[in-house]
């Protein structure tokens, strides 16, 4: 009964994956059969858009040819010319009408017509004077000079109506082109959208039928075999946000780079921290690799595409002077901010085909996006990274990883049989030093003495604040004469500090330190930092101002004397 029951489940599943697939599939293709109805309007009205602008090019052609033929039987006396003439004016008459005919249904175009049709029915007024008069009288100069001066200005309020009516149609042509693409769109989606639907539909209640068990695990093999359909800019928007690092992210952005742009050499530069010079963070197709100033790009300082396709656009100073080819700029910005420049060498010869290079426009605008998108989350990480280990006032590493880096360390003396010093140090009497002067001098002093240790602590070593005026320094492949040398020269700098915040002088401060050495004080990260807390202690007991490690005991006067 139980196998019965879970086969009912299964069967009213799979009926219920059917009905919604085969509802899905009916709703697709109404929507789309709505859709391209929606379509085929608009491109009617895109034709006849088109056909408007072709007869009001015919009637503006007709007026010039009638106005052109009735100087040239003015000047010549050619029979052949009056008859053009009044050929010419008999054809624009009927061009007039047929755009009239046409834009019927657009009371604005009516108008313009209305008065367009008086203005041509005077200039054809004058082409039958001033040819009149030239029959009865032959050509005399000032007649037809008035004639032709009236006739002019009557031809220049004609093309202006002319125009005005043709810029109306091309407007219209306009809108009705955007929206032929959004119906486009709609029906791209709609129709991509029902099938995929669909198709994960009908697999999933197969995939129920035979094995409801695995039906999780073939339902995500299945998800992921429709994941290989999917763009490569997806492909490379995921592998980018899985990144954990820049280096990572430079292999992927050539690798797609040259996958998108496979004949368009280019790159992606980015803004250094100081955001005075852009470097290269991946190229393809030996692009130039040179670093070059942010103001030599145009798309930085404009903050948008910059594309110089023709000889006579303005280039970017980073480009290669005297190029044949056409060249693209698009800044990378998000989250409100400019983070460098996709620079695409086209490969193609300058003054292509507008259009053509508009593909390459948009196609390298989403490629821009999604690179800015995934670089700014890269940054964003490195510096959360960055701030999750350090200290944010003194700038040193923060205890947590003082203690992962000591243990690295201790792992690496071990197999490397070289010494390992361990320092603890703090400022002598921080305490009071706060209560004279506030907790803001006391920060001010924590600051100046993180960089203190920052400047006299070698390139291999980590300084670290381990917290409150205490820090620790870790000194691989240092033995306790090192360290005590160290130590020394870190105090003495320590004392020269002219401590000075705002016009307040605040004196002078001491520190002590104690030291521990791997393996002769310990082998553990506890007992390492135990001996070196052991070892300050016993240096704050002795007066302060003082280093005290296994290899010494001194005074403050002998170890003065040493360094």
């Amino acid at each position: 009964m139980s196998y019965l029951n879970h086969s009912h489940k299964r069967l009213r599943t799979i009926d219920i994956t059917f009905s919604a697939a085969l509802l899905l599939l009916t709703v697709m293709l109404f929507l789309s059969y709505f859709i391209r109805t929606e379509l085929a309007k608009t491109n009617v009205l895109t034709q006849h858009t088109y056909d408007v602008i072709m007869a009001v090019d015919n009637l503006n052609n007709s007026m010039l040819q009638a106005e052109s033929s009735r100087r040239g039987y003015i000047l010549t006396g050619n029979v052949q010319q009056k008859s053009r003439c009044e050929i010419f004016a008999q054809s624009a008459q009927e061009n007039l009408r047929e755009v009239k005919e046409l834009t019927v249904d657009n009371q604005s175009q009516q108008r313009r017509l209305a008065r367009l049709d008086e203005l041509m029915q005077r200039k054809i007024a004058v082409f039958k004077l001033s040819i009149s008069h030239y029959d009865r009288m032959g050509f005399r100069g000032p007649e037809q000079a008035q004639l032709t001066e009236e006739g002019t200005s009557l031809m220049t309020a004609v093309r202006t109506g002319i125009d005005e009516i043709k810029s109306h149609e091309k407007t219209l042509l306009s809108e009705r082109r955007a929206r032929e693409r959004t119906t486009l769109l709609i029906l791209t989606v709609v129709v991509l959208s029902g099938i995929l639907i669909a198709i994960i539909l009908l697999s999933l209640s197969y995939y129920i039928a035979r094995h409801e068990s695995r039906s999780h695990i073939i339902a995500a093999g299945h998800l992921q075999a429709a994941n290989r359909d999917i763009s490569d800019l997806s492909s490379m928007t995921q592998l980018l946000q899985s990144c954990a690092d820049f280096e990572e992210a430079r292999g992927i952005l050539s690798c797609y780079g040259e996958k998108f742009f496979p004949k368009d050499p280019g790159g992606i530069y980015l803004l250094n921290p100081s955001r005075t010079l852009m470097t290269d963070a991946a190229t393809w197709g030996g692009a130039d690799r040179k670093p070059f100033n942010p103001d030599q790009c145009w798309a930085m300082r404009l903050g948008q595409t910059h594309l110089s396709a023709a000889a006579s656009d303005v280039q970017c100073q980073h480009v290669e002077v005297g190029g044949s080819r056409a060249h693209l700029c698009i800044p990378l910005a998000a989250h409100h901010e400019t983070l460098g420049t996709l620079s695409l060498d086209l490969g193609l010869p300058q003054g292509t085909d507008e259009e053509f290079l508009e593909r390459k426009r948009l196609k390298a605008g989403a490629f821009a996006e999604q690179v800015a998108l995934a670089v700014r989350s890269l940054q964003l990480r490195e510096q959360l990274r960055e701030l999750s280990i350090r200290d944010p006032l003194t700038g040193l590493l923060n205890r947590r990883h003082m203690e992962e880096s000591l243990l690295r360390e201790i792992s690496r003396a071990t197999r490397t049989r070289q010494p390992l010093s361990v320092v603890m140090l703090d400022v002598d009497h921080f305490k009071n030093f706060n209560d004279t002067f506030g907790h803001e001098a006391g920060d001010h002093v924590l600051k100046e003495v993180g960089q203190v240790l920052q400047k006299n602590v070698r390139d291999s070593d980590i300084a670290c604040r381990f917290g409150g005026e205490e820090f620790t320094l870790i000194l691989p492949e240092a033995d306790c004469d090192t360290a005590l040398e160290i130590c020394n020269r870190i105090r003495s700098s320590v004392k020269e500090l002219q401590l000075v915040m705002g016009r307040q002088h605040l004196g002078h401060i001491t520190i002590s330190a104690g030291i521990s050495v791997f393996p002769s004080d310990g082998d553990t990260i506890q007992q390492l930092l135990a001996t070196a807390d052991e070892a300050l202690y016993e240096a704050k007991e002795k007066g302060r101002d003082r280093v005290i490690g296994s290899c010494t005991a001194l005074s403050t006067t002998e170890t003065d004397s040493k360094t």
